[in-house]
């Protein structure tokens, strides 16, 4: 429901806890050019929340419990991520359900964690877990059902600050969702997203950690099966392509999610 224009019914509950692996060679850097580097790496620990505070409006929190950066050169540099909570307001009725949401991003992450070259150890890496700025995101979504199948669509902009006086770009998104339900305990998804910049990057020594001025177009599809009525399982498989905005600096490669699901 994080992209659709649905909201949680009175008092109910969705928790998802997930972990996954990225494991990337080719670094877009902010020109769009892709460059092989040693392998960069990152596995997280990630828990989703949605709760139905009043019958129209949902409360959400995103929060990276653990984040591990490392080169296959460096060590690891562990931390949590940044803390994103989300009040969602649904404007209209379920048939057609639209909604606005408002999402602050708070930097709980490590904004410097620095890992030692594995070869010369007097050589270090700053790998941190968080960007290090406070940022808000506001995100207007719609959705329709249709027997077994819906659809949702969504724009985003993301107002972003600054971190030791480097002031960021902003970023805008859109996206969409088709899911299916063949049958009761399962529904199977595919998503699109790019992400967009107001302008590059005035910072080129901020470098990838940052995230200033990233750009991608990435693709997803999930599969996720209640095992009953509280308990699911779900696995994600996402990768990238440039159909709509090019890479720049990202690293970018496949990489698969596994999750437990709890509702109630």
């Amino acid at each position: 429901m994080a992209q659709g224009g649905w909201t949680r019914t009175h008092k109910s509950w969705f928790v998802k806890l997930d972990g996954s692996h990225l494991n990337a060679e080719r670094y877009f850097n902010p020109n769009g050019e892709a460059v092989k580097t040693s392998a960069f790496r990152q596995t997280s620990l990630n828990l989703y929340a949605e709760y139905g505070f009043r019958p129209r409006l949902s409360f959400i929190v995103q929060a990276p419990l653990l984040r591990l950066n490392s080169f296959e050169t460096a060590a690891v540099a562990a931390g949590v991520g940044d803390l994103r909570v989300e009040a969602k307001y649904r404007l209209t009725s379920n048939r057609f359900p639209v909604s606005v949401s408002i999402a602050p991003e708070i930097p709980t992450g490590r904004a410097n964690a620095y890992a030692a070259n594995k070869m010369f150890p007097d050589d270090r890496i700053n790998l941190p877990t968080g960007d290090g700025e406070f940022n808000v995101w506001t995100t207007l979504a719609a959705s329709k059902a249709f027997g077994k199948m819906y659809a949702s669509a969504f724009t985003a902009y993301n107002f972003r600050t600054q971190y030791k006086g480097k002031r960021f770009r902003d970023l805008y998104q859109f996206g969409a969702e088709i899911g299916y339900n063949p049958w009761k305990p399962l529904w199977i998804n595919a998503k699109l997203r790019a992400q967009f910049s107001n302008g590059e990057s005035q910072h080129s020594d901020l470098g990838f950690v940052r995230g200033d001025a990233t750009t991608y177009t990435l693709v997803s599809t999930e599969a996720f099966y209640k095992i009953n009525k509280k308990w699911g399982v779900s696995a994600t498989y996402l990768t990238g392509s440039d159909w709509i905005v090019p890479f720049r600096n990202i690293y970018i490669a496949p990489y698969f999610s596994l999750g437990v699901v709890y509702e109630r």
